[in-house]
């Protein structure tokens, strides 16, 4: 069906007919080739058909590679075509239709019978709903020429007419075209008003070149008529008047090449045309009616001119891997003339990298030449006019006493008319987008170790006078095919072009390693390696393994005869030994072939990993702390970790760690671990922990911490929770507001803009409060929002005194009372409000002999907040010092943050964050003695070091007593033995204890403290494919697909829910994002939704797809049950511990659920 290629398709989203579908299986020939022989039997109707193929090849180690591609079925060999020579004819006019026949090629042919069908549509209203019904069917019935043929239909009604032409093949099979056209003259309602009428407006070419004359075919819907023809490009760049007599005018249009891409042209007429009556028959005697049409159209304009053409051409298309070669690189404009001095970019990639998202080069004319809008908006006088109907009007003048009547109807008339319109401006539509070398080896087996996927960066390349440079590169160790991609400018900055080329890394002999991409603790699984023959003969090939942290459990070495042209897998099963990283070097030789790789992949902690630590002072002597001999637990995994240091920042310690290893990453989470790092990036060397990065590896992190917020940051300046689009969310925005500042106060960079954008969101923050936050809610980010500003530079303090009057203190939450506190510190105007916030603060503080809190309290939108106890004494904390260093309740607020520690932290991200800003801050002020002393420490009798701390310093000492050595020692003390530990000399001595182990039972039951959980696999392909044996372990086929299906249970509205799946090391989450990823069929338990996709509703607002986890999140959660599912696909065989899924509140962690551990076995 023809549709003119100057209209726009609003129907974007209708639905798509109902298809079939079938699934094959094959195996590929020698050359990696399968053809597949699809038989279109039957009949689909007189109208082509598209048949979609999703292809998934599975190698021999079971990684598994998607694409799809997609054919035309034509529904006949012949096809006929159609024109007119106007789209609407008048009502009465004869309409002619020329048609012709062609075969598949285009070619015409002669003496086929051909029918062709005039019908006139009109709306019904039939079985509920209104339709589009031919009547009036006319019918032409000739035989095709190698000339068009004509058809004549008469038009005695207007109206829209759909033409349908219909021709049959040699074999019986028919097609049809079907355009539609239009008479003038059909029914439409009577109008009142002058109404705006469309101006047809017919290009003679779709595409013109600079220095063509565009003529333009103008319909006029009345005439004679004024017309004005307005060219306009980022405005208007001229006009001109023309008249119309006839119905028709052409015009002609110059084009230019600054005007490239594209020229935007409207055309206005005004006139006169004759009045209608209700039935729409032209009434006599009337004078005519005010008239006016308008129409736009945009002229497209080729970039041909603008247009490099760049030859990328590789001196060896094909080496081998860690070899160097050079590109040669020919710029040429669009006359064929080399281009000088033109400057290139050179970025050469593994094409596997490339091809997981389906990456293409942008075209650079379509960023730079996109189409230019015509800003150009019109207003009609002639809108506002309203027509009186004369009969009406006359008959009213003979029932009233004279013209006064008369006059003032038209008054009242007149009076209601309706202001004048502006046509929409016009827009331009987006821009469209766009056998083997065999060598020596020089050494034994080269060690390949750089698997870089970017092989080459060069920004800056110029060519010389002839058009051509020259560009070094030098290969990583991968075995891929490299995609070359160029880009180039001239000197101008006027032409721009791409090119593309290919390099391919091979070997006669590949060792091809398949790891899983980690592993767990008590994982046995079986270590996939491929090999693989590039060579025209068999090969007998050694191939042995060696590994650090991994057991070989049957040998490492093995001889293998690989076939020619093909690659066979080769297994050693192997154990994880302990947490921590894996390493796996594997080395092959046949002859004079060899090849070798290494792989690194982390070994993470047992699912049942536990820890407990405590925390003490010394001023003096000497303490014994007796350690029990651990029982039931793995003797290689943890120890006893003993740390000292001179300063009470190492009390610190397991809070940083916390918000380092904070597995979530929302705008909140990223905000407080920015917080954390950037406040104490003075006294990062004290924070030594296990598993702690190196201070370097935090800075860095929080740049990159800073560039992901920036991703997230929405245009209004604020962030939301997860992706940007998505609504800014007040406090996360405040908080990272708090972040930059932090950040850019102790040196990082953080970007100009995005901090200005984020702080004009904090200055206006009470207009992006959604309409259901509360009161109390609202006063309390907006003392937030003006907290961070002081702190940015923004003083503020007699906004912060409108809201304390506003609110009163006793209708303010502590925490906002704690922010607003330094706001209005050292204002003239606030003495007496800061005397009131002091007596209110001690009114509200519960004290003991040594430790203090404050009390609060919490309502139902609380969560929006992320309030808690400790955060609100935190933020007392530092407002306390800041006002009274000297204060009695500040040390015992310490001591009450510090007492209400588990495991060495607080409850959450929040919680830890705001109580390490005001720690920090407390240290800092209050130590004050020098330290000059030694600590010495013993495990019995067994002396394990000493450090000594001499004046200021935040350094911090650890030392780490195997697991083995503690269990050893213990044992030989009859089931229990004394640390001591001991400081001479002055200066307070701060010590942490920890004790971390894995107990020898990896099966962990289930536990239902808020959520229950539970997670089952289920098979996609086969139901064969997956079972769960008597013992509760899963088996799982090798290479097969599996479902993981995650129920959630809610018996309560939960808050900032996260829903965590463990993976077991044997599967891999097929990405459905990915454009290699195989489709994912629908769940055959959940029938297919009736609705469009918009309607489409998951209970997460966000999920993460991991290498080692799947993640899924939401800020509130109703009671229910709720399901979460994945597609994985069983790639490594072997028996693999599962650790459990987990639901939790993240900023009330005791709320949580988990599933039991499982074991997957993959056979």
């Amino acid at each position: 069906t023809w549709q003119p290629w100057w209209w726009f398709d609003y129907d974007l989203y209708g639905y798509s007919e109902p298809g079939t579908g079938e699934t094959f299986n094959g195996k590929t020939d020698a050359s990696g080739t399968h053809y597949l022989r699809l038989d279109f039997e039957g009949s689909a109707g007189p109208k082509p058909i598209s048949v979609v193929a999703n292809a998934t090849v599975m190698d021999v180690n079971r990684q598994a590679w998607s694409s799809t591609t997609s054919l035309l079925v034509h529904p006949a060999d012949l096809y006929i075509g159609l024109r007119s020579d106007r789209y609407f004819v008048e009502r009465g006019t004869p309409m002619k239709i020329d048609f012709i026949v062609s075969d598949l090629d285009g070619n015409a042919v002669a003496g086929m019978p051909v029918k062709v069908e005039s019908a006139r549509l009109e709306w019904k209203y039939s079985n509920g709903s209104w339709q589009e019904v031919e009547v009036d069917v006319q019918t032409c019935e000739l035989t095709s020429t190698l000339e068009p043929q004509t058809c004549t239909f008469d038009t005695p009604i207007g109206g829209s007419y759909r033409i349908t032409a219909k021709v049959t093949d040699i074999a019986g099979r028919l097609n049809q075209s079907q355009i539609t056209r239009w008479v003038s003259g059909g029914e439409l309602p009577a109008s009142r008003k002058v109404e705006q009428e469309v101006v047809t407006l017919i290009p003679d070419k779709q595409t013109y070149l600079p220095g063509d004359v565009a003529q333009i075919l103008v319909q006029s819907p009345f005439s004679p008529a004024e017309g004005l023809l307005t060219v306009s490009r980022n405005g208007i760049l001229y006009t001109e008047r023309f008249r119309i007599d006839d119905g028709t005018a052409t015009l002609n249009v110059p084009i230019e090449e600054k005007y490239i891409p594209n020229l935007n042209i409207q055309i206005d007429v005004v006139g006169a045309a004759a009045r209608t009556d209700d039935n729409g028959e032209p009434m006599s005697g009337i004078d005519p009616r005010p008239a006016f049409a308008t129409g736009q159209l945009n002229l497209q304009i080729s970039t041909l001119q603008r247009t490099l053409t760049l030859q990328v051409t590789p001196d060896q298309p094909e080496l081998e891997p860690g070899s160097d070669t050079s590109l040669l690189v020919s710029v040429l404009d669009s006359n064929g003339q080399p281009v000088a001095d033109a400057e290139m970019a050179v970025v050469v990639v593994d094409e596997a990298i490339l091809a997981l998202t389906g990456y293409q080069l942008s075209d650079p004319i379509g960023v730079f030449y996109p189409n230019r809008a015509s800003y150009l908006e019109s207003v009609y006088g002639r809108a506002s006019i309203i027509l009186v109907d004369p009969l009406a009007l006359a008959a009213q003048a003979q029932s009233t006493a004279g013209d006064d009547a008369v006059a003032e109807e038209g008054e009242r008339l007149f009076s209601s008319a309706p202001e004048a319109t502006a046509s929409p401006a016009m827009e331009a539509p987006a821009a469209m987008d766009m056998d083997s070398a065999v060598a020596q080896t020089p050494e034994p087996i080269r060690m390949r170790i750089d698997f870089n996927p970017l092989a080459a960066f060069v920004p800056v390349v110029r060519t010389g006078a002839d058009g051509e440079a020259r560009v070094p590169i030098h290969l990583p160790d991968n075995l891929t095919r490299y995609r070359v991609m160029v880009i180039a400018v001239d000197s101008q900055g006027r032409q721009f072009g791409t090119g593309e080329s290919s390099l391919t890394a091979r070997l006669p002999l590949m060792v091809r390693p398949s790891a899983p991409r980690f592993l767990n603790f008590g994982d046995r699984f079986e270590l996939p390696i491929v090999l693989q023959n590039q060579t025209g003969d068999p090969l007998d090939v050694d191939v042995v393994v060696r590994a650090t942290n991994l057991e070989l459990t049957e040998g490492s070495g093995v001889r293998v005869t690989v076939p020619a042209h093909d690659r066979v897998e080769v297994r050693f099963p192997a154990a994880a030994q302990m947490a921590g990283t894996a390493r796996v070097q594997i080395g092959a030789t046949s002859g004079s072939y060899a090849d070798a790789a290494t792989v690194e992949l982390p070994v993470y902690t047992p699912a049942t990993t536990e820890a407990f630590a405590t925390y003490g002072v010394i001023d003096e002597g000497v303490v014994f702390q007796p350690v029990l001999s651990p029982s039931a637990v793995f003797p290689q995994y943890g120890g006893l970790e003993i740390n000292t240091s001179s300063t009470a920042l190492q009390a610190l310690t397991d809070a940083v760690l916390y918000l380092v290893a904070y597995p979530f990453e929302c705008s909140e989470q990223l905000a407080s671990r920015i917080l954390a790092v950037a406040a104490l990036r003075d006294v990062l060397t004290a924070f030594q922990a296990d598993g702690l990065p190196s201070p370097e590896e935090m800075e860095s992190a929080v740049q990159r911490d800073i560039a992901r917020l920036q991703g997230m940051q929405n245009y209004d300046g604020g962030f939301p929770y997860w992706r940007r689009g998505f609504e800014s969310v007040p406090f996360n925005s405040i908080h990272v507001a708090h972040a930059l500042y932090q950040a850019q106060a102790k040196g990082f960079d953080v970007p100009a803009d995005m901090q200005q954008n984020v702080l004009s969101y904090l200055a206006d923050i009470e207009s992006y409060y959604p309409y259901w936050y509360g009161q109390t809610t609202r006063w309390t980010l907006s003392a937030y929002a003006l907290n961070v500003r002081n702190l940015m530079g923004d003083h503020d303090p007699d906004k912060a005194l409108r809201l304390l009057d506003e609110a009163g203190l006793e209708n303010l939450s502590l925490e906002a009372i704690g922010w607003l506190w330094p706001v209005i510190e050292g204002a003239p105007n606030a003495v007496d409000q800061l005397d009131a916030i002091r007596r209110y603060v001690n009114n509200h503080v519960v004290e003991t002999a040594g430790a203090a809190n404050f009390t609060t309290y919490y309502d139902d939108q609380t969560y929006l907040l992320l309030s808690s106890d400790r955060r609100t004494d935190a933020i007392l904390l530092d407002a306390l010092i800041g006002d009274n260093p000297e204060s009695d309740l500040i040390p015992k607020v310490v001591n009450g943050l510090l007492a209400h520690r588990t495991r060495g932290r607080w409850g959450n991200t929040q919680e830890n964050v705001f109580v390490l800003l005001a720690l920090d801050r407390y240290f800092n002020t209050y130590e004050s003695q020098t330290p000059d002393f030694v600590a010495r420490l013993w495990l019995g009798d067994t002396y394990a070091g000493e450090y000594q701390f001499v004046g200021r310093t935040t350094d911090r000492q650890e030392t780490l007593i195997p697991m083995s050595f503690v269990i050893s020692e213990t044992q030989a003390g009859g089931g229990t033995q004394d640390l001591i530990l001991s400081k001479e000399g002055p200066g307070r001595l701060y010590y942490r204890l920890g004790l971390r182990y894995a107990p020898d039972d990896l099966s962990l039951d289930p536990i239902n403290m808020g959520f229950i959980v539970q997670r089952r696999y289920e098979a996609v392909d086969n139901p064969e494919d997956v079972y769960q044996d008597s013992d509760g372990a899963w088996h799982i086929k090798a290479g097969a697909r599996v479902r993981v299906v995650i129920t959630m249970v809610a018996d309560n509205r939960r808050y900032h829910v996260a829903l965590v799946d463990p993976l077991p090391a044997g599967l891999e989450i097929i990405n459905p994002e990915l454009a290699v990823s195989q489709a994912a069929p629908q769940d055959t338990q959940e029938p297919p939704s009736p609705y469009m996709f918009w309607w489409y509703w998951t209970w997460y607002e966000h999920q993460n797809l991991r290498d080692e986890r799947a993640e899924a999140f939401t800020s509130l959660l109703w009671e229910g049950v709720y399901e979460y599912t994945y597609i994985t696909r069983a790639t490594t065989p072997g028996t693999f511990v599962v650790p459990p899924a987990k639901a939790e509140e993240m900023y009330s962690p005791e709320v949580f659920g988990r599933t039991g551990s499982d074991w997957v076995i993959v056979e």
